[in-house]
Parts: C-alpha cells; structure tokens; sequence
C-alpha cells in the first residue's frame, strides 16, 4: 500500500517543505498530500526555485498525491468569480503535477439541504468538474461532517445525482465512523469513487468535535482526545486489514493534528506498515460488513 504524508499535519510548525520532503523520504512515506494554504504560499516563490523543490521531490521518488484545498461552493459567490477561483485553484494543482484536488461539498449538513439546496449543490458540483476535467484533473468531495457528504447515504445521493466520471472520493474513515455508518460497509459501497482515504483516530466519541474546523486550525485550539491509530475508539487494526485484503490503488494519507507531528507519524507509519507486513492474506479473519 502507498502512504502519504499531509501537510496540514505541520500547519503550526516552522519548518520548510524541502524539509518535509526529506522528513517524508527518511520516514517511508511514498508521497505527499498537499494543503491548500502551504500550495499557495509555495507558488508565491520563484519559478525557478519552486522548480527545483519538485525535481528535489521526484529525486526522492516522491509525487504530490492530492493538493487539499476548499471552494465556496454553496456561498454567494456570483459564477463568474467562483469559476475564476476554481480555475486558479485547478492550475494550482497542475502547478504540483496532481491530478487529484480535493474540496468540501458545502457547509451545511445534508439534513439541512433541502430539494433546491441539493440541485444547486450538484449543479455546482458538476460544474466544476467539467472545468476540472479539461485540465486532466478529478474533483474528489471528502466525506466530512457540516458538509453534503455527511454520511453513507448523503455521499450516495451526492455521487449518483451529481452523476460526473471525473467526481471522485476521499473517504475519511473517522469522519464516516462518526456519522454513525459501519465504516467497513460504507467501503464497500463507495469504493467505485474512492480515489484517496484520510486514517486518524479519536479516543471516544464524547472528544469528537476536537475535529471540527474552527478548533483544529486554531493554534490554541484544544487537542484532547486526538491519539494513536492503534489507541482510538474507531478500530483502524479491523480497516486496515480489510484494506490490505482487498488492494485499492487509493493511498492512504495520515492526518495527524495534535503535538509532535514528526515523532507520531513516525511511529504511525510504522504501525501500519507493521501490519502490513505481518498479516498474511490466508491467516487473516475479517469480520463486519
């Protein structure tokens, strides 16, 4: 399986992406996942010197797996501005050499959507992958709470009635989890779309809303409740075998937000790659669907 380092996990360390890139390289990561604030910041520099980071990059047998940015895509924004935004947040992409850019299907529940609110979402949403896709680029909705894509059966409807070959998926497994939904059955349902997959964990359900937006990006923003793959309440050990029995050529991208990235994820990786060395195909039992 193919691991891949978020950014956004370092958003409040001083530390530069060339060191990130050899951090990634030393650890075992196969890749990075790109956030959408360090890929702007990156394309401020010189050409030249932005050049020289990528063919860094590549020499290292690294790629940027997917740049994770954020698109008003129910807001008031006349079309005009937001297809100008897109566009930009498109060549954005390109300018990383990936062909995956992920985004939030709103900011609002899918409860809160009413038959209007989900023909304009889709309408949007198809939209802006049609722009993609000339461009040689998915649009890939993550599946995440506040959003259309809240759940197992909102992510459906979102897929199905937005009905575009080049809208993809990140299944976010906690995210799913606390929907409430199997995060196994919801797997194999959604896997025709699914493109990338985001592993973190929660000690209980109670710490949840330590993942919500306005907390996480808050430098002094409370991390309780944020642990180890291995420690949460949501069983990564029954995922990852699932995922290691049945290969998908979607990476898995570790999203870590608490302290000391560089030691956690360190180890996190090791876990994972631990187990992936460990289980062999005909010992393993995978119950649940």
């Amino acid at each position: 399986m193919k691991y891949n380092l978020c950014t956004i996990s370092f958003r409040h360390e001083l530390v530069s992406f060339r060191e990130l890139l050899r951090y990634a390289f030393d650890t075992g990561f196969n890749g990075i996942e790109l956030w959408g604030v360090h890929a702007k910041a990156l394309l401020r520099q010189r050409g030249q010197e932005l050049g020289g980071m990528l063919d860094e990059m590549f020499s290292y047998g690294l790629d940027i797996s997917m740049l994770s940015d954020y698109i008003p895509l129910m807001g008031n924004l006349p079309m005009d501005v937001l297809l100008k935004e897109w566009q930009d947040t498109v060549q954005a992409a390109k300018a990383f050499h990936t062909n995956k850019l992920r985004i939030f299907a709103g900011s609002l529940s899918s409860q809160s959507l009413d038959e209007k609110d989900w023909e304009l979402c889709t309408e949007r949403l198809k939209f802006l992958c049609t722009v993609a896709e000339r461009e040689g680029v998915y649009t890939v909705v993550e599946t995440h709470p506040g959003t259309a894509a809240d759940g197992l059966d909102s992510t459906l409807q979102l897929l199905r009635q937005t009905s575009h070959p080049a809208l993809k998926l990140n299944l976010d497994f906690l995210h799913m989890w606390e929907s409430g939904a199997d995060p196994l059955a919801a797997y194999e349902r959604l896997k025709p779309w699914m493109v990338n997959i985001h592993l973190k964990n929660v000690e209980a359900r109670q710490w949840l809303e330590v993942f919500s937006p306005d907390n996480i990006y808050s430098p002094s923003g409370s991390r309780r409740g944020i642990v180890a793959l291995a420690d949460g309440e949501m069983d990564c050990q029954a995922i990852m075998k699932r995922l290691i029995l049945d290969p998908t050529q979607a990476p898995v991208a570790l999203e870590w937000f608490g302290a000391n990235p560089f030691q956690i994820l360190k180890s996190e990786l090791g876990w994972l790659k631990g187990l992936e060395s460990g289980l062999k195909p005909e010992k393993v039992e995978v119950t649940g669907t």
